[in-house]
């Protein structure tokens, strides 16, 4: 008798451990996505061998610091017959001192311009493009820190 009442308690046992390890495995598993990325493109529509900016707006959810260092980076490849290669960072060129670690996270980022120039033979319509963003995060209750590249969608028209 007296070990069926123990047996009785081991499902629960293990039930309340498997939930403690699935609680910690949540909170450790990092954000998919661990910033808001907000596009700007003024002018949207322009003539052939015009220019246009990219404005990127980079705001971390609640919990995330974006770094400084290494350099948040935004790329464009060449698109022949659309748009020249061109890319832009910031950030610092290099990490801070062991003792200031606090000052490598911006405390609001700063928007990252990238100037397009589209190509004089660019044919009209609306043209899909893709830039590559690269940042790095750190998550402020595990420690845990990572890079995150991201593809970055956008049309540009060309009349």
């Amino acid at each position: 008798m007296k070990i069926m009442k123990h047996l009785n308690k081991i499902p629960l046992t293990l039930l309340a451990i498997c939930s403690l390890f699935l609680a910690a495995d949540a909170l450790a598993a990092p954000p998919a996505e661990p910033a808001r990325i907000q596009l700007q493109l003024a002018p949207v529509e322009v003539a052939a061998g015009d220019q246009t900016q990219l404005n990127v707006m980079l705001t971390p959810i609640d919990g995330v610091k974006i770094n400084r260092y290494p350099k948040i980076k935004l790329k464009i490849e060449a698109q022949e017959g659309v748009v020249a290669a061109a890319e832009t960072a910031v950030g610092n060129e290099k990490a801070p001192a062991p003792g200031e670690m606090d000052k490598n996270y911006f405390k609001t980022v700063d928007p990252l311009a990238l100037m397009l120039s589209i190509d004089p033979a660019a044919k009209a319509g609306t043209h899909e493009l893709e830039a590559k963003l690269t940042y790095f995060y750190c998550v402020s209750a595990s420690g845990f820190c990572a890079p995150k590249t991201v593809p970055v969608k956008f049309a540009v028209k060309v009349r």
